[in-house]
């Protein structure tokens, strides 16, 4: 795929533009003329054309200076800084500010109006942006640049203009509100956090067409929308689906006709059985899995202080190994927070605590103050929290940074009690084989002192002009980072990246540079940072779980950082609700759809369920299975539901045109894995070695599964982001689907692809027959025998391309068959 987005000429000659799967293949409407042979002009630039359109828009928007001002200065830091907490999005904006329109804004909230055109001593904004009053400091996330705040002061001098027209409430002057926008009480109320318990199967219309509990709820909601189910699918098609779904690979043609052939009645539960135990299920199952911890192997950026995670392939690893092995949901969580603190640990279960050990970082430039490190410290221990609260529990806790959630049952101070887990846990790597306890210590700090050591020195050597007091200290960090680097390159003890307990204060005693504090084995219970500001601390609150599920007040954390005991509560006193998660994860994987839309809030704010009985009743005999995967994707597969056709009939797509209730299974895109994998065993190049470091997508010397791709948060590959890749640096709770022109581009014109198609094309260029040269495409690509017609339209095709093509015929034809849309659509 490194051959980037070349854009040759493309004749589309009467193809069909609609979208979505088809299994007719409009071979000759698409002639290529690739690189290698195309001799035609290229057409305007497709750069040159957007450059065209920002022009045409600067040039309208510079028309009124006063207007540019705003919308270039001011308006992108209101959206940037202040919508999150004042805007009409809120039922009640904090402190009844609103600053998303012109009038809202002038108006005020409870402390008076925001500005005063013309007068910036008297604008209360003003004082807040430059953290005048003590007690009104915004953002509370720390201070603005001094020309962030510059442009304000010039901007109300100016009289404030401001295009935005939309009409402020007839009052913003409320009271805020001093508690969650739920109270814990209520809170304990809310659906997601009952108990489990399975539910009794509904009385449905047709009693014999389920083959599990499950259907027994979906026929219940469609007998009362009054929807009719569809016909099972046929089974080369159940056969795709299951093989897609379960190791994100196709079956061969040889598979696919003998699976058509077995008319033995347990012929799909022992195809089902038999893709549980193949190594590629964990493959496949494992990168679901990295979506939700943001796993990569990298930062956001990758200065001196904050370098990558050379060994972050061994949590994946670990991941695809774990699911493989069908360890229950349980461990499975305990282990990736605690491994090392759990009975019977094994030096190479290290690996686990890569979920917060490869956590993404900001950069902390020694050089700037004590507030700003912290703010920067505290940002990162707010993505942990947001991370493992969306994740794992469906819970927006990281809302109450600033104050109580506006809409669940979480405090503030629930927010800083969970902060103080993260703020006492210090990122490191760690051997992997057996040490003794002293050894392997040593080996940690040493491997982290030269992390800190060798990116401080290159920042502080350029302060030896500045003050000379430094230099003495500058050349002492450079012998000491000599001295590591080469006790360390001759260590050949194997590491992870993992956690450490070790409690994180920030030292602005030194008036030039701020130090990290840091006190292995010493937790830290962290302050409410008043409104976010960690310049303004309020009470300690000590290390906890979350009010709502305890009974009374919540035990604070006594083992070390807290680590395992947070993961105790989350698969224990919130047990129900990690199920729930999970399992409507695992649907949404399935189906395409999840029962609870929002798969990341469970909230208030969340979508509730389609099927709410579904989701009890399959969460709680997923508990009383064990917390086992492998049980889970059986129920979900073997039921009539999931086996159900995907033809759409008029008269239900009318009715359910989103398939809200189940009605057919509705038809998938593969993902980038799944598509790229599928690409490469249609070719013939893909390497089914399991595990190892990673390589780039593009590597043809290494053509290995996708989920074996370098996958990095601050230079994230082009191909990933063309093909909805999530932002590795937080939580995903679900991928996009989108389709654009630069992704067709790209199927047409990339040299990864033409290579792909001569790599197929290569693989038949042996049979003489040309009819049966098509054939054996069909069957290597798509996994079946083409239709008669289909042959003729192939034939037809590269009798035309033959005379002015020659051999590059046969690969253009290839070439069309791994761009169809039957070759990236499953049903």
């Amino acid at each position: 795929m490194g051959g980037g987005l070349e854009q040759p000429g493309l004749v589309r000659r009467g193809a069909s533009s609609r979208r979505g799967p088809s299994s007719q293949l409009a071979v000759p409407a698409l002639v290529f003329l690739s690189p290698r042979h195309s001799k035609q002009r290229r057409q305007t630039p497709l750069p040159q054309l957007l450059l065209a359109a920002i022009l045409t828009a600067a040039a309208a928007t510079a028309q009124n200076p006063e207007i540019e001002f705003f919308e270039k200065k001011i308006r992108p830091v209101l959206v940037e800084n202040c919508y999150g907490c004042h805007s009409a999005k809120l039922a009640e904006p904090m402190g009844g500010l609103r600053v998303d329109s012109r009038d809202a804004l002038r108006q005020g909230g409870a402390t008076g109006p925001a500005l005063i055109p013309g007068e910036p001593d008297q604008s209360v904004i003003l004082k807040a942006l430059g953290y005048l009053d003590p007690n009104l400091k915004m953002p509370p996330t720390g201070k603005l640049p001094g020309h962030v705040i510059a442009d304000f002061e010039k901007w109300v001098a100016q009289g404030a203009h401001d295009p935005r027209t939309t009409e402020a409430p007839k009052s913003n002057a409320v009271k805020p509100k001093t508690g969650p926008g739920t109270s814990i009480e209520d809170g304990r109320k809310w659906w997601a956090f009952q108990p489990l318990r399975e539910r009794v199967a509904p009385n449905v219309s047709q009693p014999n067409w389920g083959r599990t509990k499950i259907d027994s709820f979906v026929l219940a909601g469609l007998d009362k929308n009054e929807l009719q189910h569809s016909p099972p699918a046929a089974r080369r098609t159940l056969i795709r689906r299951a093989y897609f779904d379960l190791i994100g690979l196709a079956p061969t043609y040889e598979e696919v006709e003998k699976f058509a052939a077995d008319a033995s009645p347990n012929a799909y539960r022992d195809l089902v059985g038999r893709l549980l135990k193949s190594p590629r299920y964990g493959e496949r199952w494992g990168r679901y899995w990295l979506d939700v911890a943001r796993w990569a192997e990298d930062h956001p950026t990758s200065e001196a202080t904050n370098p990558p995670h050379p060994y972050a392939w061994r949590y994946r690893d670990w991941v695809i190994e774990a699911l493989n092995d069908d360890i229950p949901y349980t461990r499975f969580i305990r282990m990736q927070f605690a491994a090392d603190l759990m009975p019977d640990f094994k030096p190479d279960e290290m690996r686990a605590l890569g979920y917060i050990g490869n956590s993404p970082m900001n950069h902390k430039d020694r050089r700037l103050s004590k507030e700003v490190i912290e703010t920067l410290a505290s940002d990162d221990w707010d993505e942990r929290v947001d991370a493992v609260t969306r994740g794992l529990l469906g819970m927006t806790v990281a809302c109450a940074r600033c104050h109580d959630h506006k809409f669940d049952p979480i405090t503030n101070k629930d927010y800083y009690a969970l902060a103080g887990v993260f703020s006492s846990l210090w990122l490191v790597k760690r051997p992997i084989v057996e040490m003794d306890p002293a050894q392997a210590e040593k080996l940690v700090w040493d491997h982290e002192k030269l992390i800190r050591i060798d990116g401080e020195y290159k920042n502080l050597k350029e302060l030896d002009t500045i003050r000379e007091g430094l230099i003495p200290r500058v050349n002492q960090m450079k012998e000491e980072v000599e001295r590591l680097t080469k006790q360390l390159a001759a260590d050949e003890t194997p590491m992870t990246h993992a956690v450490v307990d070790c409690g994180v204060w920030i030292d602005g005693s030194d008036p030039t540079v701020t130090w990290f504090d840091l006190r292995p084995g010493e937790p830290r219970d962290l302050p409410v940072f008043i409104r976010g500001n960690v310049a303004n601390p309020g009470e300690i609150v000590p290390r906890r779980f979350l009010t709502v599920f305890a009974q009374g007040e919540p035990e604070p954390f006594r083992k070390g950082a807290g680590r395992l005991e947070l993961a105790d509560k989350i698969v224990g006193e919130a047990g129900s609700l990690a199920a729930r998660v999970w399992v409507n994860r695992v649907w949404g994987w399935h189906f395409g759809q999840h029962l609870a839309p929002t798969p990341s809030d469970f909230g208030k704010q969340g979508q509730p369920p389609t099927h709410p009985e579904l989701l009890e009743d399959l969460a709680a005999r997923f508990v009383a299975n064990g917390w086992s995967l492998k049980w889970l994707h059986r129920e979900i597969m073997l039921s009539s539901t999931y086996r159900q056709a995907s033809r759409q009939t008029e008269a239900s797509a009318q009715a359910d045109p989103t398939n809200r209730w189940l009605w057919r299974m509705t038809p998938r895109r593969l993902d980038l894995e799944a598509w790229r994998d599928r690409i490469l065993q249609a070719s013939g190049e893909l390497d089914l070695e399991a595990g190892g470091p990673s390589v780039q997508i593009d590597d043809r010397n290494a053509p290995r599964r996708t989920v074996y791709t370098k996958i990095s948060r601050g230079r994230p590959h082009a191909v990933l982001q063309l093909y909805d890749f999530p932002d590795a640096s937080q939580h995903s709770p679900q991928r996009d689907v989108t389709t654009t022109p630069l992704q067709q581009l790209f199927v047409l014109n990339s040299e990864w692809m033409q290579h792909q198609a001569a790599r197929l094309a290569l693989r038949v260029s042996d049979i003489d027959d040309p009819a049966s040269r098509v054939r054996a495409l069909y069957r290597l690509a798509l996994s079946r025998d083409p239709t008669a017609g289909e042959v003729d339209l192939g034939l037809s095709f590269l009798d035309r391309r033959k005379a002015s093509e020659g051999r590059y015929a046969w690969e253009d034809y290839a070439h069309a068959l791994l761009g169809a849309n039957e070759f990236i659509f499953f049903n």
